[in-house]
């Protein structure tokens, strides 16, 4: 699992430079990716796998939690994600069942 905690470090700290850099450049309201086709199909992927991956909070969490990082994905995307692997996996102390399957393994 130390791997993948190191993967997960080097993703929250590459996607809160390039979150930074990028909001430097343009505004997310004035982006020009949802007026591109391949714009489209790129957002529709993007939440396809957050709400994928939201679902798996919430088969692990509590509901309130849940809700909280669902949030957090939504709106910061795979920079959270990689918080919360850090964090289940921190929470799981190398169970690889428990990382998975919270506390209904």
């Amino acid at each position: 699992m130390t791997i993948t905690k190191i993967i997960s470090y080097f993703i929250t700290l590459s996607m809160a430079v390039v979150i930074f850099w990028a909001q430097g450049e343009v505004t997310i309201f004035d982006s020009p990716i949802p007026d591109l086709p391949w714009g489209i199909v790129s957002l529709v992927d993007l939440y396809s796998g957050f709400v994928l991956f939201s679902l798996w909070v919430f088969y692990k969490e509590n509901i309130l939690p849940a809700v909280v990082w669902t949030f957090f994905v939504m709106t910061l995307g795979s920079f959270t994600i990689a918080l919360y692997v850090i964090y289940s996996i921190n929470k799981s102390d190398g169970n690889i069942q428990k990382f998975f399957m919270g506390d209904n393994s």
